[in-house]
């Protein structure tokens, strides 16, 4: 046998071997949604039984799921709603997944597609296209799909349709290097007419000579309409630019509210440590900067460890008088000016795996309010307040009724610990404080800040012909292919509810 058959052998055996290492992560992975839907109905089962009520029953399963495997909660909801439909509507699909015949990303676009489909139309479809994605990839699975659903029921597109407009949702999530992704779900003609808008914008208020891309126009156009100028300002320094617009004196358009928290030192100059954007993380200090140059600053000053008023601080240092702080500790809602300290403290939900950002939260009493006797304990103070998403405002309200198992404790310097029913347990800390008050001051890059590169113009400038065709390559790239992080568009989350903790 020659070189090239037994190189031929091998690359035939690794092959296999790849086939194989897929299959069984596969029947890993089936099996883990498994067992996080199989914890999700013990829990909900359990809680039923103790009285909470049936829409919050059990949804504390996904926080004990990230504590035990160390995955944000979101990834548990998605996993036991998964899981949940696989049991209910798609046994075929579930078995073939077991048997590790098709992977994740195949049974998930199943059940996407499936999702807003009448109960009757998936048993005639379903053990169908469980055979056919055994031989296909994740795509094909879907369009192949969505056409037997429309030659099979046309008349119920309209209702599908319907069904999956009600979940649309646009959401952010934090890239690298001080950028973000952002994702959303929208009615076709509406995203078509957002991206029309965006691309008119982009070709017809700037000119030729603008230096940016036509894909840094247009998402600079959607801040434009974010920010309510809604309109670009071309960038060529041509002082005669034809596309050069007088700005609208009338206009005042109402700025969105984007919070941030920075050290005073860092705002200053005299250091270079990074800053806090409310519900993204981490952002260099220049942009802190930026963004601070037209802000609004609150204050905020250490305390921690929480000291009273006293007779040996001034009323007048405190700014507020004895009597008022006592009286304020005593009203179930805080003052305005606590409430803003505690979200900055404490920069989002103080839960584990859970990204609510501080402004989206509740502010929980660690220690109960006594409405009755709020002299009694449970003062509304910083030391007692700590922001809880709604949903884990419950988990500790039911948690301090001894409803579903779960123990939160407060420790000192704003620590909470979280105690799993079986006795899972993890420390999250304030991540604002670490903004606000860093422990380490990282000295200034420059004096002056950081320096500006000098532009390098390009050797060759490929013309409008060469752009255009790129504009058409990436028109027929889909945003999915163009993400480092998918998320599909049709994956359901647990609402929040408006109604009372408990």
């Amino acid at each position: 046998m020659g070189e090239s058959a037994v190189a031929e052998l091998t690359s035939y055996e690794l092959v296999e071997r790849l086939r194989a290492v897929h299959s069984r992560i596969a029947v890993g992975q089936a099996e883990e949604a498994e067992l996080m839907t199989r914890l999700y109905r013990l829990r909900r089962a359990q809680q039923l039984e103790l009285g909470v009520r049936a829409v919050h029953a059990g949804e504390d399963a996904a926080t004990e799921i990230a504590v035990v495997l160390k995955v944000s909660q979101r990834q548990a909801d998605v996993l036991i709603g998964f899981g949940l439909d696989l049991d209910a509507r798609l046994p075929h699909v579930r078995e073939a997944f077991a048997a590790g015949r098709i992977d994740l990303p195949r049974a998930r676009a199943i059940r996407d597609v499936l999702l807003n489909a009448s109960d009757e139309l998936v048993a005639l479809v379903e053990p169908r296209i469980a055979a056919y994605a055994e031989t296909a990839d994740p795509s094909r699975v879907k369009r192949t799909l969505r056409r037997w659903l429309l030659e099979l029921d046309p008349a119920g597109q309209t209702e599908r349709r319907k069904a999956a407009e009600a979940d649309r949702y646009v959401t952010v999530s934090a890239a690298d290097n001080g950028t973000a992704i952002l994702d959303g779900v929208l009615p076709a003609r509406g995203a078509q007419a957002l991206y029309e808008r965006l691309r008119e914008m982009a070709s017809t208020q700037c000119c030729g000579n603008d230096p940016r891309t036509t894909n840094q126009r247009r998402a600079d156009a959607l801040i434009a309409l974010a920010d309510g100028s809604n309109r670009l300002s071309c960038q060529c320094s041509d002082e005669n630019c034809p596309r050069a617009a007088a700005p609208d004196q009338s206009a005042n358009p109402r700025k969105a509210l984007v919070q941030v928290g920075v050290s005073a030192e860092t705002l200053a100059g005299l250091c270079d440590n990074p800053a806090l954007l409310a519900g993204f993380g981490a952002i260099d200090p220049d942009l802190a900067r930026q963004i601070a140059r037209h802000a609004h600053f609150d204050i905020i000053t250490d305390t921690t460890p929480e000291a009273p008023v006293t007779d040996s601080q001034p009323a007048a240092e405190s700014g507020v008088t004895a009597s008022a702080a006592a009286k304020s500790e005593m009203r179930y809602r805080p003052a305005v000016r606590l409430a803003g300290k505690v979200r900055a403290l404490d920069g989002g939900c103080r839960a584990p795996g859970c990204m609510v950002p501080a402004a989206a939260t509740d502010l929980d009493h660690q220690d109960r309010f006594n409405r009755h006797s709020p002299e009694t304990g449970g003062h509304t103070t910083e030391s007692n307040l700590g922001c809880r998403c709604r949903r884990h405002h419950r988990l500790k309200t039911l948690a301090d009724n001894g409803l579903n198992g779960w123990q939160v404790v407060h420790h000192p310097h704003r620590r909470v610990e979280w105690r799993s029913p079986t006795g899972e347990s993890i420390t999250t800390t304030p991540e604002g404080m670490k903004f606000l008050f860093p422990r380490a001051q990282i000295p200034p890059i420059t004096a002056n800040g950081v320096p500006t590169p000098t532009p390098i113009d390009p050797l060759l400038n490929p013309g409008r012909v060469i752009n255009a065709l790129t504009e058409l390559v990436h028109v027929y790239c889909t945003p999915t292919q163009r993400r480092r992080k998918p998320v599909h568009p049709q994956q359901k989350l647990p609402e929040y509810s408006d109604a009372p903790p408990f």
